[in-house]
């Protein structure tokens, strides 16, 4: 998952980037609030980490809840045990509050513990993920649409497979590559561009199967269901809906 740790001096952080990113995580470090949430404002993360001492991490939660479409999970750690202060985080969208001091073990666990609450697609544990007309094979990297194999290269495949998982999120070309290549170098490229107009042709992504893909203001893409189009398209589907309306 793609991580902001906000510190306020990188130098006494390292340890726990590194810990973060040993358990699989892209970690981004961040010294200033300003750069963070300018960064925030074009790029997607899965979850903030904000150290409660040194910067003004309520403040930093503030503003990225109003100026953007940040609807991730975060962490505030490094708190002091104050009923307060507590009450305070929590109250302006934190999903845990971790008082200091904690082992970087602890943090890890509570970090990964968040993602999986707020994550479940993308954490579960089946090898399928079913998205009607779509269905993923995760073990194969096949997927079939309505029934019939569609054949993706690997990477069209967990792109494809990683845009589902998170429907309904702007996700930032950063944050695509980083997710499905490893690496946010390639940003400047046209790599992610090419790759979602050839699932958007291969997969039939129109609102007519139920789902559009979308670019997002220029930074990236978002992936949503459109229910009614997508009720109506399905023939199973459009047989319960003709039943309800006619005992209506």
């Amino acid at each position: 998952m793609r991580l902001a740790l906000l510190h306020a001096e990188y130098g006494q952080i390292g340890g726990l980037g590194s810990a973060l990113e040993g358990a699989g995580h892209h970690v981004h470090h961040y010294t200033d609030p300003r750069v963070l949430i300018r960064e925030a404002m074009r790029e997607s993360f899965d979850l903030f980490l904000l150290d409660w001492v040194g910067v003004d991490a309520g403040g930093v939660l503030r503003e990225l809840r109003s100026g953007s479409d940040t609807e991730c999970s975060v962490i505030f750690f490094n708190c002091q045990d104050d009923e307060g202060e507590l009450a305070e985080a929590l109250g302006s969208g934190a999903d845990d509050f971790i008082v200091g001091p904690v082992s970087i073990r602890e943090i890890v666990a509570r970090v990964g513990a968040i993602l999986r609450r707020r994550n479940p697609c993308y954490f579960g544990s089946t090898n399928f993920l079913d998205m009607p007309p779509y269905r993923f094979d995760v073990v194969t990297k096949g997927i079939l649409v309505r029934g019939a194999p569609v054949a993706l290269t690997d990477k069209e495949f967990e792109l494809a497979l990683f845009l589902f998982r998170n429907l309904g999120r702007t996700l930032s070309r950063g944050h695509l590559l980083e997710a499905v290549w490893g690496s946010a170098l390639l940003a400047v490229s046209r790599t992610v561009d090419t790759h979602v107009s050839r699932i958007r042709k291969k997969l039939g992504l129109r609102p007519e199967a139920g789902f559009r893909l979308s670019a997002a203001y220029g930074n990236g893409y978002r992936l949503e269901r459109i229910v009614d189009n997508w009720s109506a398209d399905m023939p199973e589907r459009r047989g319960a809906v003709s039943d309800a309306r006619s005992m209506t």
